[in-house]
């Protein structure tokens, strides 16, 4: 998971803390393989979130300051690697399949634990994913969810690609490092860093950017404008202003689909730093805090 380095070093945090890292494993047969998950226990934590990276991550990459925000707050973190994601993972990505990984996820992140109020958090295309579990019942004990640039569609081309490079050599994302090391926060792109971020797929594509394409699908059959109306829990949308990946407008999209959101735009905010922003980070924390009181 984003190597031995970034997850030593979040270990050792969490030690400072009087939190603790557990490192976790469970079979997802239809998805041929194992997933290597990680749960991120405070000395007492008062809520748990399930966390769901993108697309081409993995469990840590690039959540950590999310996390430490976190756990610094009390809440329990069960990181997951998707389907066909992660180094420490066997796993591949299949359609349908794909759909059901944020509800096994939950399923084990709740099973023969103590009951905590439960959110889920995703970034990108775990946003998405997040999304489409709460349509469809796959975390029926979430209070809420927090959704950081999730798409609705993606499209990738040079314009795309340079503006994303722009955001990276900003002096804030390139802070990174704390957590990941100077070439750990280089992101994965096509076959950079594949290694260390791999994409298993059955199909959807060929070539370095092939994963596009099998991205693509999963969307489509995600059909999230149609089912938006059916997540019930309260949403909070973060979306960059500056993303071409995946722009701004399709988080007003979503935000006037889903019955309870509220939309965050991120002054500059580009696709991957995003969710990498100090107002980011901070705006998830209080969002899930605020809604972390079971009703009665």
């Amino acid at each position: 998971m984003s190597g031995s380095g970034p997850l030593r070093r979040l270990e050792r945090w969490l030690a400072s803390t009087g939190a603790r890292l557990e490192e976790e494993r469970y079979r997802r047969t239809g998805a041929g393989g194992e997933v290597a998950a990680l749960r991120l226990v405070p000395a007492a934590p008062v809520a748990r979130v399930v966390a769901v990276h993108g697309a081409g991550n993995d469990a840590l990459y690039p959540q950590v300051a999310l996390f430490k925000a976190l756990v610094a707050r009390g809440c329990e973190v069960f990181a997951f690697d998707l389907d066909g994601h992660g180094a420490a993972s066997s796993t591949t990505f299949i359609l349908p399949e794909v759909e059901g990984a944020v509800a096994a996820a939950v399923a084990r992140a709740e099973r023969g634990r103590p009951e905590l109020p439960l959110h889920l958090a995703g970034h990108s295309l775990g946003g998405s994913l997040v999304l489409h579990a709460l349509a469809t019942g796959g975390a029926p004990h979430a209070l809420s969810a927090v959704v950081l640039s999730a798409p609705l569609r993606v499209t990738l081309g040079l314009r795309t690609a340079l503006a994303e490079l722009r955001g990276f050599l900003r002096p804030a994302t390139l802070a990174q490092r704390e957590h990941y090391g100077l070439w750990g926060t280089v992101p994965a792109a096509g076959p950079l860093r594949r290694r260390a971020y791999p994409f298993r797929r059955r199909a959807g594509g060929r070539g370095a950017f092939g994963y596009v394409s099998a991205v693509q699908s999963l969307l489509a059959r995600l059909e999230l404008e149609r089912r938006a109306a059916d997540v019930l829990q309260p949403v909070l949308l973060v979306y960059g202003d500056r993303d071409r990946l995946v722009p701004l407008a399709q988080g007003e999209r979503l935000a006037g689909l889903l019955p309870h959101a509220e939309l965050r735009r991120v002054a500059g905010g580009t696709h991957w730093s995003t969710a990498l922003a100090a107002e980011a980070v901070a705006a998830a924390v209080e969002w899930i805090e605020a809604h972390s009181a079971v009703p009665a």
